[in-house]
């Protein structure tokens, strides 16, 4: 017979207290025992009698994770994907089911014999503290590759910047590892930032140095940009504590990304996945300060240096212009028209041509847009999704033929530019 809440309840405060007599190998009196919980002293005796073999209901009570679990199971079975990675994906994708935190999930897990597959022991390393507004540490995670929810492989990296003393973390999106990119990311930063800190350091990144006749030669674009900046740029050997703790440790959230395998559109998903990881892991308390990074930023904000020559920075990344985006969703550059997110509408962006002919959108910092000037000749170059977004809610169109539909207007204007 099913017992109701009260009875469960008053049933474990008896096995209770019989186990803390058990413990100290003493017999209670039944009779007391009985008298303070309202029960017979027959029952009392017959609790101490089962020892504590007594069933847990509560173990009948299933768990808010039961109705993902096969969604659980086939994301703990993809390479190098954690048990928080496949947590924070499931916050993600369904907000409105109210499941529990992590510890919950790691317990539901552990209980119904789910294991993420197994990674390499990770290499042990000395913690090193540097002051507020002192350091700035960045790196690549490069070669990463995900598969949409449409069979589409997309290769990319993500830049990856920790600020020392709040471990403020910032992830940049990015097809490919240049030194247009790797300015592109940093001015990022600081803008995201709101300033400077007094030093950056890495290892010797290929965008930075180049090696002739065994001797490293750095990139005086890079240095320049450092000294308008403000900043001193630092060079250490790979897996020094100096740049191994922080900005490595920032490699296990971009390692979350691999839970969206399948389960993302576009490379704007990419995007999207990417921008969440990044506010959830500066949202959740640090391994070693027990604080969340937002929150000791606030201080270390104080302590950068503010970015004062903006639209010089903008210059040496590339020709800079600002535009306000029309209803068409284009932006001029470089003799053409290139498309922007439909978001951008109405707003003012900064429109960046780049010594590589690239075509870089930004809006508050933020960038929103890249084009290759390589990849089409056509006076007007939309990115597919950009123009799905724009056919979004036409009539005309079925939801399910919307990026057919793209496809197709594209092709026609891909021919405009006799391609």
């Amino acid at each position: 017979m099913q017992l109701s809440r009260k009875e469960r309840r008053l049933e474990r405060n008896v096995m209770g207290e019989l186990n803390m007599y058990r413990q100290l190998g003493v017999k209670p009196n039944f009779t007391e025992i009985g008298r303070k919980y309202g029960l017979n002293r027959h029952t009392v005796s017959k609790y101490w009698n089962l020892g504590d073999e007594i069933e847990d209901h509560r173990r009948d009570k299933g768990s808010a994770f039961d109705e993902f679990r096969d969604v659980i199971e086939q994301k703990a079975a993809l390479p190098g994907v954690t048990k928080k990675a496949v947590h924070e994906f499931l916050l993600d994708r369904h907000p409105d089911a109210g499941l529990p935190g992590y510890n919950a999930f790691t317990q539901y897990c552990r209980t119904r014999g789910i294991e993420c597959s197994s990674t390499a022991n990770p290499e042990p390393h000395p913690r090193f503290e540097t002051p507020p507004g002192r350091q700035l540490q960045f790196d690549w995670k490069e070669g990463l590759e995900l598969v949409d929810a449409n069979g589409e492989l997309f290769e990319f990296n993500v830049f990856s910047a920790v600020l020392g003393y709040s471990r403020a973390h910032r992830f940049v999106y990015s097809r490919t590892r240049t030194e247009d990119d790797l300015l592109t990311c940093l001015l990022a930063t600081f803008t995201r930032f709101g300033g400077i800190p007094e030093e950056a350091i890495t290892d010797n990144m290929s965008a930075l140095v180049s090696f002739l006749n065994g001797k490293r030669i750095k990139s005086e674009r890079v240095w320049r940009f450092a000294r308008e900046a403000g900043f001193e740029l630092k060079l250490c050997k790979v897996r020094t504590p100096e740049t191994k703790g922080k900005d490595e440790s920032a490699n296990r959230f971009v390692n979350r990304l691999l839970a969206y395998n399948h389960d993302f559109v576009g490379e704007q998903g990419v995007i999207d996945a990417i921008a969440r990881i990044e506010a959830r892991s500066n949202a959740e308390p640090n391994e070693t300060t027990g604080l969340p990074p937002a929150v000791l930023f606030m201080k270390e904000k104080e302590l950068l240096r503010p970015i004062g020559n903006l639209r010089l920075l903008q210059e040496m990344v590339g020709n800079v212009s600002v535009q306000k985006v029309p209803a068409t969703m284009l932006v001029r550059a470089a003799g053409r028209q290139w498309s922007v997110p439909r978001s951008c509408i109405g707003k003012k962006v900064h429109v960046i041509t780049m010594p590589s002919g690239q075509v870089r959108v930004t809006l508050d910092g933020e960038e929103v847009a890249v084009h290759d000037v390589a990849s089409s000749s056509a006076p007007i170059v939309y990115a597919e999704e950009h123009y799905a977004e724009a056919m979004e809610g036409k009539s005309w169109f079925a939801d399910a033929d919307i990026r057919d539909a793209a496809r197709a207007n594209l092709d026609l204007l891909d021919r405009l530019g006799g391609d």
